[in-house]
């Protein structure tokens, strides 16, 4: 899509309009306030989105009403298909990275600059993420949450087998044997509804080279590079070893394996997931604790990050409010309870994460500048990130053949690649 066709298709007066509804972001126009509607795909996080909401209805005039559709899936189709109508939802839960550009370029979103440099402004956000949520010379989102990719583990389990956190590569080779030693399945992990896959994956492919990962997320490296031969080569010594649970495990289920000890490691996004722990009672620090994966090659640590975020429809009824309303989203008085109910995943820096566990983790990759890596589901074009991790479910559960694994996906990356190159045009 040309520029121009772009700006046109965004509503350039819109745009204007939204610019300038940014200054005074605590007072509401006379006359104006209500419920902003807001579609998300996570029904448990409901008390959350409401509880931010009635702080950003102090600060605003408008309070926020989270109306779900569960099945992702159909979410992101229900989505796509209402941006193209008269009245589209006020604000949308959406994915960052290339799932984001995937709709701005399109032109069905409210451009958010103004919300972004003054939150920036104020020390509410980190710039570096503005990558995430940019497309041309325009910011179309807000983060939602921000999470860091780590290995979840049960503390009793690692007290009665002697086991400490591993700080190497081969010290974690070294716990996986023991928990397989002791009849615990090492690491929970499965291909079921396919996101789970890039989770593990980015993980994988970030301990192995992050250098390497990155660009071949930017489609600066290939599958057929020295490095994705290795990558998979370790992936499939694990599958072969029994490091992993089965791959049509239920993600749902993990929580409850740690905790009943038949997997020893969980990884997954620190902090909310947390909540699930402790949902089964278990004590942050004392049942459960976490560590980052380390790098099977360097010293320099690495970890993945997940930031989801919040997009405006540029036909929304309310856009301008709504827009303006966004000005405060990352106000430390709007997402410290946003924060607390899920344990942490405030991308302000300033508001602290509750859950120990978390705080301790977050405090760590700060404190010690930890390389941060996008996870590969928003780190690329979406059809291409589909075919990816759907092959590579495959190979998850028939690891018999990494080579032709690694030629699909060689394939799929150059015609996706493509057609994501002339549309962007």
């Amino acid at each position: 899509m040309q520029r121009r066709e772009f700006l046109i298709g965004a509503g350039l007066a819109g745009i204007g309009a939204m610019l300038a509804g940014c200054t005074g972001v605590e007072s509401v126009s006379p006359g104006r306030g209500g419920a902003i509607q807001f579609f998300n795909d996570a029904a448990s996080w409901g008390p959350g989105y409401k509880a931010a909401g009635a702080e950003l209805l102090k600060k605003t005039g408008w309070s926020i009403d989270p109306q779900t559709i569960p099945n992702a899936t159909a979410y992101e189709q229900v989505v796509r298909s209402l941006l193209q109508t008269k009245n589209p939802p006020d604000l949308v839960k959406w994915g960052s990275g290339y799932r984001m550009q995937d709709l701005a370029r399109t032109g069905g979103l409210a451009d958010l600059t103004n919300a972004w440099e003054g939150s920036v402004a104020k020390g509410w956000l980190d710039d570096s993420l503005r990558s995430a949520f940019s497309y041309g010379d325009g910011v179309y989102g807000l983060p939602l949450i921000q999470g860091f990719y780590v290995m979840f583990y049960n503390v009793a389990v690692f007290d009665r087998l002697g086991l400490k956190a591993p700080k190497t590569w081969n010290e974690f080779i070294d716990v996986c044997e023991s928990l397989k030693a002791a009849d615990i399945t090492p690491i929970g992990t499965t291909q079921v509804n396919i996101w789970p896959v890039a989770n593990w994956f980015s993980m994988l492919a970030t301990a192995y080279d992050p250098e390497w990962f990155v660009r071949l997320c930017d489609n600066r490296a290939s599958f057929e590079d020295d490095e994705a031969e290795g990558l998979m080569d370790l992936w499939q010594k694990m599958i072969d070893k029994g490091y992993h649970t089965s791959a049509d495990s239920l993600s749902d289920n993990f929580p409850a394996m740690l905790q009943s000890e038949k997997v020893g490691m969980w990884p997954t996004p620190v902090s909310w997931s947390s909540q699930s722990l402790q949902a089964l009672g278990m004590q942050s620090g004392e049942d459960y604790d976490a560590f980052l994966l380390p790098m099977v090659n360097g010293d320099a640590q690495s970890v993945v990050t997940e930031v989801a975020g919040l997009v405006v429809p540029e036909r929304s009824l309310n856009v301008a409010d709504v827009t303006k309303a966004m000005c405060s989203w990352l106000d430390p008085q709007v997402q410290q309870p946003w924060s607390d109910f899920l344990s942490g995943s405030s991308a302000n820096p300033t508001v602290p994460w509750t859950d120990k566990v978390s705080q301790r983790l977050q405090t760590e990759i700060r404190r010690d500048d930890v390389q941060v890596v996008n996870r590969y589901w928003e780190a690329s074009p979406p059809p291409l990130v589909v075919g990816v991790t759907q092959d590579l479910g495959g190979f998850m559960a028939n690891p018999n053949n990494p080579e032709a694994v690694l030629a699909s996906l060689n394939q799929k990356a150059m015609s996706e690649w493509s057609y994501w190159t002339e549309a962007t045009r």
